[in-house]
């Protein structure tokens, strides 16, 4: 978020770009099928560096979902 400054500097298009990454994130979700790989469970344990990340890295295998027919 500090890209986007903080306090009264905050930049003004905040609100207009968490909105694209929340469009981007939800068409990613439609327009894929995604599963752990195989062998791979999903940790959710963090571990602290300059941001909280995920201690095992998540491995994901993605595949396109077919195309829904609009009538």
């Amino acid at each position: 978020m500090m890209p986007f400054g903080v306090g009264r500097r905050i930049c003004p298009g905040l609100g207009l770009a968490m909105l694209h990454l929340e469009y981007f994130v939800a068409n990613l979700v439609r327009a894929f099928q995604w599963k752990a790989v195989k062998g791979g469970d999903v940790d959710l344990t963090e571990k602290f560096e300059f941001t909280t990340v995920m201690k095992v890295p998540l491995r994901a295998r993605i595949t396109p979902r077919r195309k829904m027919q609009i009538p």
